[in-house]
């Protein structure tokens, strides 16, 4: 199944790496899913001769892929960790995700559960499981975000009238590479025919859409760089190389926003929390130690010392 699923998002598994990520898998989770090679290559065989699946391997891309997506592989049955993900998915999409996604997730669950009858729902209250998307939730409307989704999906050009925070109109016709949400509003990068470059759009600004018959090629390189921590990163100046100091009284929920690659931190024998930054947007780092406060220092660059100090003069100055 997961190999399937694999398949059917194009990733282009071959045996080795696919069995490396069961791998980790089964050290991440511990779900003894582990497996060689060639215990791969003979699944692949069995699916080509025993379930007609349209399996080829691109050279290129050092991968198998469908050959095309009719296809289907029916599975009789879900176990109850299967029908508790989905469960759960399907509470998440709720808190999370815009119509009319929402409600066909929950179609599609509440179909699972029609022929299927989990024990879990027995004793567990799925209620009792709560999301949050942090800093709100700007609503967009259901059939834009329908449309501009099922032209993502299917790789078409859409139009769109667009306005700007300054209530300006603009026609524009953008290639939907990306759909991403960051801090409770959702984006979507894209090409834009009009500047002809890479622009991220704010979806709740869309205020008319119309999918074109024109498809378009996704670029690779735009997925592959694409930061979903911070889809504004390739507007803002970056700072490398940046330490941060943070008191004992917030270095717990500091740790937590550390699990991020490019982040490490170190805990002082006083409580404080000294962290190391690769790299991040300037404005980002800013607005972080201004909200902090005096809980949080800069400690290097110096550029960006220097910076912080012109802000805060600044700040203070409206109060004086």
């Amino acid at each position: 199944m997961k190999f399937i699923g694999e398949l059917k998002e194009n990733r282009y598994p071959n045996c080795k790496s696919f069995s490396d990520k069961l791998t980790n898998l089964d050290i991440e989770n511990n779900i003894d899913i582990a497996c060689s090679p060639k215990t791969i290559q003979r699944d692949i065989k069995i699916l080509k001769e025993q379930f007609n699946a349209p399996i080829s391997f691109d050279y290129e891309k050092n991968g198998f892929y469908l050959k095309h997506h009719g296809w289907n592989f029916y599975h009789p049955i879900y176990s109850e960790s299967e029908m508790m993900t989905s469960v759960l998915g399907a509470k998440i999409a709720e808190d999370i995700l815009p119509e009319p996604l929402k409600s066909n997730i929950r179609t599609a669950v509440d179909y699972k559960l029609a022929t299927n009858n989990p024990d879990f729902l027995d004793k567990t209250e799925i209620r009792s499981f709560f999301t949050s998307f942090s800093e709100g939730n700007i609503k967009v409307s259901p059939q834009i975000f329908g449309s501009l989704f099922e032209a993502w999906k299917n790789h078409n050009t859409v139009e769109i009238s667009y306005e700007t925070p300054t209530k300006e109109l603009s026609v524009r016709k953008i290639d939907p590479y990306i759909i991403t949400s960051y801090k409770g509003t959702w984006y979507t990068k894209a090409w834009c025919h009009l500047r002809n470059s890479i622009r991220l759009f704010a979806v709740h600004r869309i205020k008319q859409i119309n999918i074109t018959e024109f498809t378009f090629e996704v670029d690779e390189s735009v997925i592959t760089n694409f930061n979903k921590n911070d889809p504004f990163d390739f507007t803002f100046e970056n700072v490398e190389n940046i330490e941060l100091l943070f008191t004992k009284e917030i270095s717990h929920y500091i740790i937590e926003r550390c699990n991020l690659n490019n982040y490490t931190y170190k805990i002082n024998n006083d409580g404080s929390l000294l962290v190391h930054i690769k790299s991040a947007p300037k404005y980002n780092i800013l607005c972080w130690i201004l909200c902090e406060g005096n809980n949080a220092k800069i400690l290097k660059p110096q550029s960006l010392i220097d910076d912080i100090k012109i802000h805060a003069a600044k700040i203070l100055e409206q109060y004086l």
